[in-house]
């Protein structure tokens, strides 16, 4: 059973004329799956050393570029058009929090910690990132919604697939939809451009099943 378990019933869209936030639910969502498949493995005993450290890579990856550009290109924003900064500030200080819980599960795969440690400092990881996730979208996303345009909106999406780069591409989308729900799939899918959706299907998620990676064990 998934230990960070989330609501299922979520607003995953505003108004039509309002910034659709499907996307960041979809990418919190699979930081919380990664968790879960983290923390299961470990204390499966379970954790091959390349899938561990191939997943780690692309998890951190993932998160600090996610992170990096909610605080270039979202917080700065909207702090200059509430009254109250308070929730920004929130977000903030849960980010730099969030880096310290990284640091701690980085050096558990880094010094090869006994399995109960590192399902010890990733159940920890979990709980502050889960926190964080819902209290960004019961609180920030709707003032990204109320008070962002679109192109302001567009500009943060832009902002990580900049950092991403092609390369970047071919695995995130994979590792976005792996496990996730067929509504999300077709959601995310209907997003991106066609070219995108051909490559995923045809070559990107073929080359992710195939490499490295986190799974639940069969056994969880």
């Amino acid at each position: 059973m998934s230990r960070t378990t989330r609501p299922s019933t979520r607003t995953r869209s505003g108004p039509r004329d309002r910034i659709d936030v499907s996307f960041m639910y979809a990418v919190h969502d699979a930081f919380q799956r990664d968790l879960d498949r983290l923390i299961a493995m470990a204390e499966a005993g379970d954790v091959p050393a390349a899938a561990l450290r191939a997943g780690w890579d692309r998890f951190s990856t993932f998160l600090h570029v996610h992170h990096t550009a909610e605080d270039t290109h979202l917080w700065p924003i909207l702090k200059d058009r509430v009254a109250d900064t308070a929730v920004l500030e929130q977000m903030e200080a849960e980010h730099n929090a969030l880096d310290g819980l990284l640091e701690g599960v980085d050096a558990a795969i880094k010094s090869s910690s006994p399995a109960e440690v590192l399902a010890a400092r990733a159940a920890e990881l979990a709980q502050g990132l889960t926190a964080h996730c819902d209290h960004e979208e019961e609180l920030a996303l709707p003032l990204v919604q109320k008070l962002m345009t679109k192109k302001e909106w567009d500009a943060f999406g832009a902002e990580q697939r900049s950092k991403l780069g092609t390369s970047g591409a071919a695995s995130f989308f994979p590792w976005l939809l792996d496990g996730a729900e067929d509504e999300t799939r077709r959601k995310v899918l209907g997003i991106v451009p066609p070219p995108v959706r051909l490559l995923y299907r045809a070559v990107w998620r073929p080359r992710y099943e195939r490499a490295p990676r986190w799974q639940t064990p069969a056994s969880a």
